[in-house]
C-alpha cells in the first residue's frame, strides 16, 4: 500500500507544481477532495489534501480514504530522504510519523485516527520535516479551515 501512497504523492505534486499562472498561490491553504485510479492495481483511491511549500519545494499533506474505513495520513514532498516528521495541531502534543523514506512520511492507523480528530476540531497545524542530515526542510503552519467540509465529501 505504501507504493500507492507514493503514486498519489507524485500525482498531487505534479498538480500543485503546475506553472505559475497567477492562480497557483490560491491553491495553497485550500483543502481538496479528489479521486484517481491507481495504475498498478486499478483501485480507485481518494484523498483529502492540502499543499504547502518551503522555498522551491512543494509538499502535500493528505488523508487516503480506504474501503476498510482507514484513513492514513501521508506527507509527501520532493525526492529527498525524509528522516522525521512531526505535526502539532493547535496547542496539542506533537505526533511523530511512524515511517519516513525518500519523499514521504506516513502515520499508521492509531496516530492517523488521532490526527483526523484533531484536524476536524482544530484551527491550524504545524508541520516540521527533517532530512537525513537532520536539517529542517519544512517548518510551516497549515490551515485546518475547510478540512472537515472537504473530508466529508468521501
Amino acid at each position: 500500500m505504501i507504493g500507492s501512497f507514493r503514486v498519489l504523492a507524485l500525482f498531487a505534486l505534479a498538480v500543485f507544481a503546475a506553472p505559475d499562472t497567477g492562480a497557483r498561490a490560491n491553491e495553497f491553504e485550500v483543502w481538496y477532495y479528489q479521486c484517481m485510479e491507481d495504475e498498478e492495481s486499478s483501485e480507485k483511491i481518494c484523498t483529502t489534501e492540502i499543499a504547502t511549500s518551503s522555498g522551491n519545494e512543494d509538499f502535500v499533506i493528505y488523508f487516503v480514504h480506504r474501503k476498510d474505513g482507514a484513513a492514513p495520513l501521508v506527507v509527501a514532498g520532493d525526492e529527498q530522504k525524509f528522516s522525521n516528521l512531526v505535526i502539532q495541531v493547535d496547542d496539542k502534543d506533537t505526533i511523530e510519523a511512524d515511517e519516513c523514506d525518500v519523499g514521504w512520511c506516513y502515520f499508521k492507523a492509531e496516530k492517523s485516527v488521532k490526527l483526523l480528530k484533531q484536524f476536524r476540531r482544530g484551527r491550524r497545524a504545524r508541520i516540521s520535516i527533517l532530512d537525513h542530515r537532520l536539517e529542517t526542510i519544512l517548518d510551516t503552519e497549515i490551515t485546518l479551515s475547510g478540512f472537515t467540509a472537504s473530508y466529508a465529501k468521501h
